[in-house]
């Protein structure tokens, strides 16, 4: 039995000493950030930017690999079932935490198989129509949406992402029916509502600021509690329904069971990354707003919106197949 018990505790000193050596020298190769998203989205523009400044603070490429699909769920799934050592990285947005309400059945727990590392912006939802959708304010909107029920298209990105929520929740606020077109991807749904083959799209600022600014389209309201500096003139969603809010963050998360000091490397270097004047700068023309909080922070509002959604899709009675 001694002799067991020892084996076990050099066992364990083992592998604590492998581990805080890892940890130490960690990074020693380059560092994969996973963007479970199409190219051009709002989550790719984070995802490069951040991964950019981050190279030469841990002296190793950070390269970001896009992985799109079914609701950021295949790179999620990648990412939850990588090594634990620190060398994958998930960057998503809260569509992770709406998920779990959605689909029946997921690849991977996210509470279980994923730890939050830190936030690193957040964005409100913009509602953005083509020129020639006939209406131009919150107000005309549900005016013509009562008029003719299920004829505003809407398109989204894919069925259960943020843009879609952020839709179901204006056909709550408002009491009418939109009709839902889910694209795959968010290249696909642009294209079609720059093109003029779908009324409106729900978005974040980065995706859609510079076909607002060159006329391509027209904003209606954004959905964060204040108008924003970068759109000024734009009123929120809450000017016509009070109370109403969305905003989408962005934040990096690794897999289960990968090392503390590892974490908190990755979050001192985010988090520093995110203090330098260039990405504060770049970030407020894209609309972003740079996140930091607190390791203990994120956390909590990772599990709160868990909880948010999954009582808000159940009183939509939202459900997704996989």
């Amino acid at each position: 039995m001694q002799t067991l018990l020892r084996g076990a505790l050099a066992a364990l000193l083992v592998f604590g000493i492998g581990q805080s050596a890892g940890a130490a020298d960690y990074p020693n190769r380059p560092i994969r950030m996973v963007a479970p998203f199409a190219p051009g989205g709002g989550s790719d523009v984070v995802a490069r930017l951040v991964a950019e400044k981050m190279g030469p603070i841990l002296g190793q490429s950070v390269v970001v690999e896009n992985r799109p699909g079914a609701s950021g769920i295949i790179g999620g799934d990648l990412v939850a079932k990588a090594d634990p050592d620190g060398y994958t990285i998930l960057m998503n947005n809260s569509a992770l935490t709406s998920n779990p309400a959605l689909y029946k059945k997921l690849p991977f727990d996210t509470e279980r198989d994923l730890v939050p590392v830190i936030d690193l912006a957040s964005a409100p939802t913009l509602l953005a129509a083509h020129p020639s959708a006939p209406f131009d304010t919150m107000a005309q909107l549900a005016d013509y949406a009562r008029k003719h029920p299920n004829t505003v298209s809407v398109g989204t990105p894919g069925a259960g992402q943020m843009s879609h929520l952020a839709a179901e929740m204006v056909s709550q606020a408002s009491d009418t029916e939109l009709m839902m077109i889910h694209y795959k991807g968010t290249a696909n749904s642009l294209n079609d509502l720059v093109g003029g083959t779908i009324m409106m799209s729900f978005g974040t600022v980065p995706g859609f600021i510079k076909f607002i600014k060159s006329g391509k389209l027209k904003p209606i309201a954004v959905a964060s509690a204040q108008r924003l500096p970068v759109l000024p003139s734009v009123p929120t969603v809450a000017e016509t329904y009070p109370g109403f809010e969305m905003n989408v963050w962005f934040g990096a998360f690794v897999p289960a069971g990968t090392p503390a000091p590892i974490i908190d490397k990755l979050h001192q270097t985010i988090a520093q990354v995110l203090k330098d004047p260039a990405i504060r700068a770049r970030f407020a023309d894209e609309g972003l707003e740079p996140g930091g909080m607190s390791r203990e922070k994120f956390d909590a509002l990772f599990h709160s919106e868990l909880a948010h959604w999954k009582k808000f899709v159940t009183e939509r009675n939202i459900h997704l197949d996989n």
